[in-house]
């Protein structure tokens, strides 16, 4: 199974993000700072299955697992050249793969699926919930352009302010730096965090698990494999 990143390795992970201008050195401080604060009554998977089984949550997934080493994002070309970009290595789509068959097996609904137009988040919700449809409001900031992680965090914020899960959930795939930004949570490639919208319209993070992790409660679900006859 595979683990979510811990303390120590999300804090290495904000300063390397800073490093490599993914994060401007205002945010990278920030997180460091804030990242030990965590959410404290965070759920794991088993809690938050039930809860996804009735319906009503926003999943804002980061995008699965990337090639290493990996080709940098070419901005001046369209997002659909998936060859000027980062793309999904084999273990992000089959990771993709193994996410929505459990997220189905355990009869969570998934009504409508959005996601940032750069290839490795519409392929991640391609292959994890068989459909899609290209968002730019998920799309992550250009480091040297106008779209700075701020617009990037505001525009995610006023996406997920207009979405009504009723009685399904909602699936939207972006990118660390945003997702962070946005909602100060720290996703590993292929990792959800669950949201639930509030009587305010504020939104609470209620928990996060790596996609992954539904494997063994999907596996409960189905049963014993029958005997080889």
């Amino acid at each position: 199974m595979r683990k979510r990143f811990d303390v120590a390795k999300l804090g290495l992970l904000v300063a390397a993000a800073g490093m490599l201008g993914l994060m401007s050195p205002e945010l990278s401080a920030q997180a460091q700072a804030q990242h030990t604060a965590g959410h404290g009554n965070s759920l794991d998977a088993g809690a938050l299955v039930p809860l996804l089984q009735k319906g009503g949550y926003i999943l804002l997934i980061r995008h699965e697992r990337t090639e290493v080493p990996a080709r940098a994002d070419d901005y001046s070309k369209p997002t659909t050249d998936c060859m000027a970009q980062r793309n999904l290595s084999v273990a992000g789509y089959a990771g993709s793969q193994e996410t929505g068959k459990a997220l189905s097996a355990l009869d969570i609904p998934v009504g409508i699926v959005l996601a940032s137009p750069m290839c490795r988040s519409m392929d991640t919700a391609r292959f994890m919930f068989g459909r899609t449809k290209a968002d730019s409001r998920l799309m992550h900031h250009d480091p040297a352009g106008a779209r700075t992680l701020d617009v990037a965090a505001a525009d995610m914020k006023a996406l997920v302010a207009t979405l009504d899960p009723g009685a399904s959930n909602i699936a939207l795939v972006s990118h660390v730096a945003n997702i962070w930004r946005a909602y100060s949570i720290g996703l590993a490639e292929g990792e959800i965090a669950v949201l639930q919208k509030q009587a305010d319209g504020s939104v609470k993070v209620i928990g996060q698990a790596m996609g992954s992790d539904f494997g063994p409660f999907a596996r409960i679900k189905l049963g014993p494999v029958p005997p080889v006859e």
